[in-house]
């Protein structure tokens, strides 16, 4: 038998980690899926506001509709808690410098996007200039689960860069997904 057809051990089962084992055992698993990187971005007064994320998804396409996961205790939260719009850029493949750049913990308040290029939104707010995607969005809603704030954005444009291949994340790692 392959290991890949082997049977799984779900946990929690009596033998099954807890308390912080548990904690240890969930990141490791989650980071099984492959994921998109993105890079949210919003303002704050005049001042832009970003960070790099790999949770998100698209909720409904009737109305079209995004949700972002933020920490909560993050000062990014602390401006999206006072945005009225957001945006959302699935980075190219070639954009994991901005990813990495925008994914360090104790970025600048101010001008963290002077390095990067961007380009306006409709609404106003930046967005990462190359992106492979990019979704403007009027915020909806902002949902508290656990230790991250949902973020529930209403899409009021979208637009893709044509053939850009995505930036994915696995494990600790980035690389792209290959042709069909």
């Amino acid at each position: 038998m392959a290991d890949s057809d082997a049977l799984l051990s779900f946990s929690p089962a009596p033998e099954a980690p807890t308390g912080e084992e548990l904690i240890r055992t969930y990141q490791r698993v989650a980071g099984q899926m492959v994921r998109p990187v993105a890079v949210v971005t919003c303002l704050r007064g005049r001042q832009p506001h970003a960070i790099t994320v790999d949770s998100f998804l698209d909720v409904s396409y009737d109305p079209p509709t995004m949700a972002v996961s933020i920490y909560s205790g993050s000062r990014m939260m602390e401006s999206l808690e006072i945005a009225e719009a957001m945006t959302i850029s699935v980075l190219a493949a070639e954009q994991k410098n901005v990813a990495q750049w925008l994914g360090e913990p104790g970025q600048p308040l101010y001008g963290v996007l002077d390095a990067v290029p961007t380009a306006a939104a409709p609404s106003g707010v930046p967005y990462i200039a190359g992106a492979a995607a990019v979704f403007d969005c009027r915020i909806a809603a902002r949902l508290e689960v656990a230790t991250h704030t949902l973020v529930v954005g209403e899409v009021s444009g979208c637009a893709e860069t044509v053939g850009a291949r995505p930036l994915a994340r696995w494990q600790d790692g980035y690389g792209t997904v290959t042709g069909r």
